[in-house]
């Protein structure tokens, strides 16, 4: 009868050795590796690194338009926003809550006639929210040329239009005058809308 050679031992060898020469080769190239990022460091902490200076105004950060604390500004701010501008022929009209929407702070409106604005509703005053003591300023500029044509402002449904009690205060401005106009949400919804009126003084 004859022996069948058993080459299984063989094969055994075989792999073996090739798991060696794998893992070898692995660590080969992991202690290679390591070795480089090694050099690199060196190198890094040997060469001159620049000065980052944290006062330059280039770095910030702002979690979102609503905060919940009481900020400060230590070296002060600037403030801004977006002009709009509006003109009338009329001798009465209504202000438009759009007209005071989005960043709008500045408004320009030129009155051809002696006119009297009336001021939107307090309900439909979305630009200022709807929390007592929600606030919001702008500044109205009459642009009109002609001095002596006025504008007057009147109270819409739910508004309280305020000015200061000094002798000559009133509503009315006239050409090229300015009024700075800060809306106020009061507890029951209705709004103080107080007046502070600039004369041109040149």
């Amino acid at each position: 009868m004859q022996k069948r050679k058993n080459n299984n031992g063989i094969f055994y060898v075989v792999i073996s050795l090739i798991a060696v020469i794998a893992v070898a080769g692995g660590v080969y190239a992991f202690t290679g590796n390591a070795n480089r990022v090694i050099e690199n460091v060196e190198v890094y902490n040997e060469a001159e690194q620049p000065t980052v200076s944290v006062n330059e105004g280039m770095l910030g950060a702002n979690p979102g338009p609503i905060k919940t604390e009481r900020q400060y500004f230590l070296a002060g701010y600037q403030s801004g926003g977006e002009r709009y501008a509006s003109s009338t022929t009329n001798s009465t009209e209504t202000l438009l809550a759009s007209e005071f929407d989005g960043n709008v702070t500045y408004i320009d409106y030129t009155a051809n006639i002696d006119t009297t604005l009336t001021t939107m509703a307090s309900t439909t005053m979305d630009f200022l929210g709807y929390e007592a003591g929600d606030e919001r300023s702008y500044w109205f500029r009459s642009a009109t040329t002609t001095d002596a044509t006025t504008i007057t402002f009147a109270a819409g449904t739910g508004v309280d239009i305020q000015f200061g009690d000094a002798t000559g205060d009133d509503l009315v401005i006239d050409g090229l005058d300015v009024a700075k106009l800060t809306f106020i949400r009061k507890a029951d919804d209705d709004v103080l809308l107080l007046m502070t009126k600039y004369t041109e003084g040149d």
